[in-house]
């Protein structure tokens, strides 16, 4: 793997980028196109992504995948292609975006200083209507590249992963991840089933949602974690704790480790509720 000024470049045809704000992007250059997944949240990152895949190949957007329907992932869908598939809930999912309060208060929660930057361009935002949406899952074959994409939920209840099946590439969209997750639409069991399935898969490369590129042991460290969590929410329950109480005893909020920056104190505040929301989606199991 070589790590390029912009982006690394894996398996020869695979372009990626990791250190945009907001969600991990792809492009794989194939004999029928360029085949983005997923796209740049800020505006300039959206601009630069697909100046520089154009130049890097010399090739023209055929389409963009989106492994789910959250605006760090798809507010550069316009600045790729029109042409956007996604999972049929992502598609109604999306409609969240259109409502500019809502979409500046999720933007705020994560990224304050980002809604005052770009303001104007929030308000002036307007989504790409998906092009091809499907249910369960869907092939697309771009002549030396068949991509398949398969429908697991788990993070978001429009969340997808998409195998590369020539280079045994995986895409995971954030149901892997380098960090603690967002669990604000998370179903827990069907994320750990949708780990167990990668798990059982010919992988020689993972693409995590967020976070750096690597092997099939981010699935495993992922599914240690979710093991970890369930079980620790599950006795902190039977000691009689609150969600607030299981928050600060928790050892596995800590599991991943947080860079010291000067929004640290935002990040901890940000992980304590995600850690929450997680012991409802395990609670809610059974």
């Amino acid at each position: 793997m070589e790590k390029g000024h912009y982006m690394q470049t894996v398996k020869k045809r695979i372009l990626i980028e990791t250190d945009y704000l907001g969600a991990n992007v792809s492009c794989i250059s194939t004999s029928r196109g360029l085949v983005f997944i997923d796209s740049p949240f800020l505006p300039e990152d959206g601009k630069k992504w697909a100046d520089l895949t154009r130049k890097q190949t010399g090739q023209d957007a055929a389409y963009v995948i989106n492994t789910d329907h959250h605006y760090d992932h798809v507010m550069g869908n316009g600045f790729l292609t029109p042409n956007v598939i996604c999972h049929t809930k992502a598609a109604r999912g999306m409609d969240y975006l259109k409502d500019k309060k809502v979409l500046k208060q999720v933007i705020k929660e994560a990224f304050p200083d980002v809604l005052l930057k770009y303001k104007s361009f929030i308000d002036r935002f307007d989504p790409v209507s998906p092009h091809i949406t499907f249910d369960r899952g869907l092939t697309l074959n771009m002549g030396d590249a068949t991509f398949v994409l398969e429908f697991v939920g788990g993070h978001s209840p429009a969340t997808i992963m998409i195998y590369l099946a020539e280079e045994k590439v995986l895409f995971t969209g954030d149901n892997v991840e380098g960090q603690f997750p967002f669990f604000g639409q998370a179903h827990f069991g069907k994320w750990k089933e949708g780990l167990k399935k990668m798990l059982s898969m010919d992988i020689d490369l993972v693409v995590p949602g967020h976070g750096p590129v690597g092997g099939k042991e981010m699935v495993e460290k992922y599914f240690t974690f979710f093991e970890e969590l369930e079980f620790e929410v599950r006795e902190f329950q039977a000691q009689g704790l609150t969600m607030d109480e299981m928050a600060i005893k928790s050892k596995t909020v800590g599991f991943f480790p947080i860079e010291e920056t000067e929004a640290a104190d935002q990040r901890e505040a940000w992980l304590r509720r995600q850690y929450q929301l997680a012991a409802e989606a395990v609670l809610k199991e059974r």
